[in-house]
């Protein structure tokens, strides 16, 4: 199963999502930040193409 997650970066106000075979942290594409969690999670599958 994968998962999508959706992270926000509040310091630059900017979203995105990406999809990993877990919830997990990510890097911020926008400023390189590391250890960003994700502020939710949908199955996949689930999910339109975003």
């Amino acid at each position: 199963m994968l998962v999508r997650n959706y992270y926000h970066r509040a310091e630059l106000n900017r979203e995105w999502s990406d999809v990993w075979s877990a919830q997990c942290d990510d890097e911020c594409p926008y400023c390189g930040a590391r250890h960003m969690p994700p502020y939710r999670s949908k199955d996949a599958e689930e999910c339109d193409d975003e």
